[in-house]
């Protein structure tokens, strides 16, 4: 009876071509085989469970394959089969955490001497090299720069940066990729289905996720997945259910009800889904981790972001986690990724987690229950313009398109003030509603210093009108607040009469200008800390700390 074989070992790849996403490798090391540019000492970095120790291992057929050197070695001839099946006398395989001393690297270097029993050439392949002592490391520098012709060297590291310089110099170097969750699944399907199983593409997606790009250990929670069944072939059918079970994952579909609940600010029931979670046995550690990468997973989507090597989900996922979080805005999901980053940072130091869970959850529902800046931003554009009532009895338009006629007037009075006209002085301190197609103009009652009123001629009027529907494309009218009042000092009489009002380049003059500028803005601007305060029932707080309502 034939020895079982795992998963893992019996669908390693053989050749450069069953390599998963490791192209950029594969071709650089294929073309150098081929115009006979074969180095000493080759150097493979990257996450483990990617191909490092495997492309050696491919690396080593196809220089010593009979047919060889060769890019696509037979696999099937004495050499090969002996790499193949670990047993190769000119191939050998090293743990650098075992073997990491001076002494270790001193037997090596006295072997190297020797040529290889049957084959072109004597590999040796160090696998998590960065272990090896900095004592050791200089032993073989030598070694290294200048070996015998018929040795090669194959290092493989999940830590390149460990090793020394010296060592780097001498070597080739190829970079491993982390592979992506979607390929990764592509690769347990097609081995499902040649190993004649059944097994949801969600619960591959979700052994995908938590091989976190490794392919090695996809494979072995695969063989964890079939073993659970107790049955073979065509009888076997895993569900998404079970897949999750089996390995302790947490459902998407958890967090999904998560972000609903909180947009909903339904805090029972985040607590009841909460008690459901710890209730089947899920550790909080686990489950707020997978919190962290449901946030992220969500403001990427929400940002527009759906690169496959960026979320590793599916289509379906992507669209249910998009709906679940439709209603939380970007800056509102900032504040809880932070909320649910320092949860995991607690959880470090906690011996009760779920207290300390769901006081974070209820953190993130008073991110929803309290208005966002944007939102207080916007309160306060729309009283200042009019649009809301306020404490002093705005009115609120009938017209949703009056919008454009204020940033109209707001462009107009930037124009004005950069070319440094006069107009600007009499319309900085205007209040303005737009309704319809009208304007209205009026001033504070705290102006008592100049008759703003009277200085809104016939001419000034009919350019805010020629001016605003040049700009709004409307027909605007301005209706002006007829009250006046008496004994005021008016604007026009630090006008120059001879200029006109219909020349746009006419100066401000220095005396208005100078005219004590820090007490009209603080005047203007008082009005608007009113509002806010109305809006917002606030209050004041002066600079001796005295409050005021």
């Amino acid at each position: 009876m034939m020895a079982y074989q795992v998963i893992a070992r019996k669908w390693r790849p053989q050749d450069f071509n069953e390599v998963v996403f490791q192209q950029h490798v594969t071709k650089t090391i294929r073309n150098s085989i081929k115009q006979g540019r074969i180095s000493h000492a080759y150097l493979f970095s990257g996450p483990r469970g990617v191909g490092k120790t495997t492309m050696a291992r491919i690396l080593a057929k196809a220089l010593n394959c009979i047919h060889g050197p060769t890019a696509d070695p037979c696999g099937v001839c004495e050499n090969c089969l002996e790499i193949k099946q670990g047993n190769s006398f000119d191939v050998i395989e090293i743990d650098g955490a075992s073997n990491n001393g001076v002494d270790n690297i001193r037997e090596l270097r006295e072997n190297v001497n020797f040529a290889p029993v049957k084959s072109r050439y004597k590999i040796y392949i160090i696998d998590e090299v960065h272990m090896v002592t900095t004592a050791a490391f200089n032993a073989l520098l030598k070694t290294l720069e200048e070996p015998p012709p018929h040795i090669v060297f194959i290092f493989a590291t999940t830590e390149i940066h460990k090793l020394p310089e010296t060592i780097l110099s001498r070597c080739q170097k190829f970079f491993f990729k982390k592979i992506p969750s979607e390929v990764v699944v592509d690769h347990l399907k097609h081995i499902v289905e040649r190993e004649g199983y059944g097994i949801s593409e969600k619960a591959l997606y979700q052994i995908a996720r938590i091989a976190d790009g490794s392919m090695r250990d996809a494979q072995s929670l695969l063989e964890q997945v079939i073993s659970f069944s107790g049955v073979s072939g065509n009888e076997l059918e895993i569900s998404h259910e079970d897949a999750l079970t089996i390995l302790g994952i947490v459902p998407l579909e958890s967090y999904m009800r998560l972000f609903s609940l909180i947009a909903a600010k339904d805090r029972l029931s985040i607590i009841e889904e909460i008690d459901r979670i710890i209730s089947s046995g899920i550790d909080v550690a686990r489950y707020s981790s997978g919190l962290i990468d449901a946030i992220r997973y969500l403001r990427l989507i929400k940002s527009g972001i759906e690169a496959s090597n960026l979320i590793d989900l599916s289509t379906e996922e992507i669209k249910g986690l998009r709906a679940s979080g439709e209603a939380i805005s970007d800056e509102e999901l900032s504040k809880i990724f932070s909320i649910a980053i320092d949860l995991s940072k607690n959880l470090r130091f906690s011996s009760n987690d779920r207290v300390y869970l769901e006081m974070a959850l209820l953190d993130m529902v008073s991110v929803i229950d309290t208005p966002s800046l944007a939102e207080i931003l916007q309160k306060i554009e729309k009283i200042n313009f009019g649009k809301l009532p306020s404490g002093e009895g705005a009115a609120t338009p009938k017209n949703t398109k009056t919008l454009s006629i204020v940033d109209s007037w707001n462009e107009m009075l930037s124009e004005l003030e950069a070319k440094k006209n006069k107009f600007f002085v009499i319309l900085r301190p205007a209040k303005i509603l737009a309704e319809n197609e009208n304007l209205f103009l009026s001033y504070p009652d705290d102006l008592d210093d100049r008759n703003y009123l009277e200085s809104l001629t016939d001419e000034l009027k009919s350019y805010i009108e020629k001016t605003l529907s040049k700009k709004t494309g409307k027909s605007i009218k301005i209706v002006i607040d007829s009250k006046k009042s008496e004994n005021k000092v008016k604007v026009e009489d630090y006008l120059d009469d001879s200029e006109s009002m219909d020349d746009d380049n006419s100066p401000i003059p220095d005396s208005i200008m100078e005219r004590n500028p820090e007490l009209d803005d603080y005047k203007v601007e008082s009005q608007a800390v009113k509002k806010i305060q109305n809006a917002f029932y606030g209050q004041i707080i002066d600079n001796k700390g005295e409050s005021k309502c």
